[in-house]
């Protein structure tokens, strides 16, 4: 049994005529970096493809994020790079024997009660990209090369969403679950619940050994995995989907042409407004 079919909760039938529909509604990734669709994005795909997975369970702390991810383009100084660790609130995935963490909240295992999957496009939405975006702006403070570094932020992380959607063309929307939620004992005893923003989920969505890893190292830490709710492949999931790959492609768009203004300055010298190459 593969490394999806172990993480994967029990979802409701579906007709292959919807699956269909699915995969003709999200899987065009491999011609769209054919014809360059996603070439401002293909720096992250160099880095995702890189990535060290953990064992299962995880014998030591395994740590990524958004922060870490944009430190590892080419033009990222060492001094920009320590004020992207501010990023780690919008994306980031911590775990390891002693305990589990999503976007910079660590809970130790022994106060774990809980870890559940929930179909990752619940979170994935063209809403939920915007917002991301907006607070991309918010969070990253004042450094040279600002506004560099945040193109080089939001594409990162529409690069992350557009591979989880492009990997899923394989397999049946209503079926990439992925363990996204921690529910824990914090003060007095009350029960709370840790929700991974996008990125993260994102980021397990693509990453499917890590999301193997994940839920192992919690059933050896005696915690609970709770399945995914099941749900039906429908109309609206399907336009959903729809609209969110329609929004990584502009934004992806958009990227590019930013890359060619980028391109052009650099014939002329370093712009001032973001940092030389290194």
């Amino acid at each position: 049994m593969g490394v999806r079919d172990r993480i994967r909760g029990v979802g409701e039938a579906v007709t292959s005529a919807a699956a269909n529909v699915g995969r003709e509604v999200i899987g065009r990734g491999a011609d769209a970096r054919r014809t360059g669709a996603n070439a401002s994005g293909e720096w992250v795909l160099g880095v995702l493809g890189a990535l060290p997975p953990p064992a299962a369970p995880a014998e030591r702390e395994w740590e990524f994020s958004l922060g870490t991810l944009i430190c590892q383009h080419p033009r990222v100084p060492a001094i920009t790079a320590k004020a992207l660790r501010a990023l780690d609130s919008l994306g980031a995935l911590r775990f390891g024997p002693e305990s589990v963490g999503f976007d910079g909240e660590d809970i130790p295992w022994k106060k774990v009660t809980g870890l559940r999957l929930h179909n990752a496009f619940d979170a994935m939405t063209t809403e939920g990209l915007d917002a991301e975006v907006d607070r991309v702006r918010e969070v990253l403070p004042p450094l040279p090369g600002r506004k560099w570094a945040v193109t080089k932020v939001v594409e990162g992380l529409a690069t992350v969403v557009l591979a989880a959607l492009e990997q899923a063309s394989e397999q049946r929307l209503d079926s990439v679950n992925v363990a996204c939620e921690v529910t824990y004992r914090g003060a007095l005893g009350r029960e709370k619940t840790l929700r991974a923003n996008l990125f993260t989920t994102a980021l397990l969505a693509h990453q499917t050994d890590v999301a193997y890893s994940l839920v192992v190292t919690a059933q050896a830490a005696g915690v609970p995995v709770i399945p995914a709710d099941p749900t039906a492949l429908d109309d609206k999931a399907l336009e959903r989907v729809r609209a969110l790959r329609e929004r990584t492609d502009a934004m992806a768009a958009e990227l590019r042409a930013q890359g060619d203004d980028d391109a052009s300055a650099d014939a002329d010298g370093p712009s001032p407004s973001r940092p030389a190459a290194s």
